[in-house]
């Protein structure tokens, strides 16, 4: 088990990453921007296109271009997924290993590991419902035990260089040999996002500038626990032996605070 302290080191030291690379929150903004208005246009044009054929007397046709507009922006979402963490995650990693991202460690990232990411993410979502169905007869411990074992799992292709496949069992050895660090990590992480979460609530009633700052909040906290998952995911690595994988690169120790 890792020591509190070390732990406590990896939270100060990824404030302190953040603090010196605001621009780690941008990719999420910006993407979630476009994204937002991209599926907006798309939900007017589908919507619009499916009275105007069924006005028309054609409702089988309106009923496919409805059909066709939610595919469309389902691939939108998925493909802002993707986009949002790839560039977080890739940029967070170079923030651990040379004190600094730029918005080219991100595009680096998405070049590389974008498909990993596609089925890194398939595969989680599969699991997820899984585990969600299961969580009703073991009181929620399917569900905890879900979040605990894939947390390094993206962190693992993306930074690790891995597959999808190797990723997701990587990241449930490291959980497996460090079980407890790895439980405090996402006790601590909710309880950030409940404060977040909180603070929010007093923006509610303030149009638009409130809805801005709340975003911010959200995904400034978002980018935290994605620098704190990495540093973690970097220093634990080296505590389980790669399965069905090449020699691992090395392990790159966190510049000193």
């Amino acid at each position: 088990m890792q020591p509190a302290e070390d732990l406590g080191n990896t939270f100060g030291r990824a404030w302190q990453l953040l603090t010196d690379n605001w621009i780690l929150i941008v990719p999420g903004i910006v993407i979630g921007i476009v994204a937002a208005i991209v599926v907006w246009l798309l939900t007017l044009y589908g919507l619009a296109s499916a009275v105007g054929l069924s006005a028309a007397g054609m409702s089988g046709a309106g009923v496919m271009s409805a059909f066709l507009s939610a595919l469309v922006i389902g691939v939108v979402l998925m493909l802002a997924t993707i986009l949002v963490i790839a560039y977080t995650t890739g940029m967070a990693g170079a923030a651990w290993r040379t004190g600094k991202a730029t918005l080219d460690d991100g595009a680096a990232a998405f070049r590389a590991d974008a498909a990993q990411i596609f089925v890194a993410i398939v595969l989680l979502f599969l699991l997820g419902i899984c585990a969600v169905a299961l969580s009703i007869p073991t009181l929620g411990l399917a569900l905890l035990a879900f979040y605990l074992f894939f947390l390094y799992a993206l962190p693992a292709v993306i930074v690790g260089n891995r597959t999808a496949t190797e990723a997701l069992g990587e990241s449930a050895r490291i959980t497996a040999k460090n079980f407890l660090t790895t439980l405090l990590i996402v006790v601590l992480l909710g309880i950030a996002f409940l404060i977040a979460s909180w603070i929010t609530r007093f923006f509610g009633g303030i149009p638009l500038i409130g809805m801005i700052v709340r975003q911010l909040i959200v995904q400034v906290v978002t980018v935290y626990a994605t620098l704190v998952i990495v540093g973690e995911y970097l220093k634990l690595r080296s505590t389980v032996e790669p399965v069905g994988v090449g020699t691992p690169p090395a392990a790159s120790p966190p510049p000193p605070a």
